[in-house]
């Protein structure tokens, strides 16, 4: 997964958890994809669509969230998140 930098920064990899509509109870919306964690590349990153709990990419290892479509890419069964 990508932040949104210029030009765009590799903060993360995992999961897209694509036909998802809901994460945590919250609906997303049409820009939104539901992404797994698993691995961090830059702890102090800002979380693109932050909540209550989380506001930093290290805070997001293995759990799911909400991030922005056009900062994931899938490769060969590897998300770039």
């Amino acid at each position: 997964m990508y932040v949104d930098d210029n030009p765009p920064c590799l903060v993360s990899l995992g999961r897209i958890y694509e036909g998802s509509t809901i994460v945590h109870h919250i609906p997303l919306g049409n820009d939104l994809v539901k992404v797994g964690v698993e691995e961090v590349q830059d702890v102090d990153a800002r979380s693109p669509i932050p909540t209550k709990e989380v506001k930093l990419v290290g805070q997001i290892l293995n759990t799911f969230l909400a991030w922005s479509t056009h900062l994931t890419f899938f490769r060969k069964g590897i998300s770039f998140l």
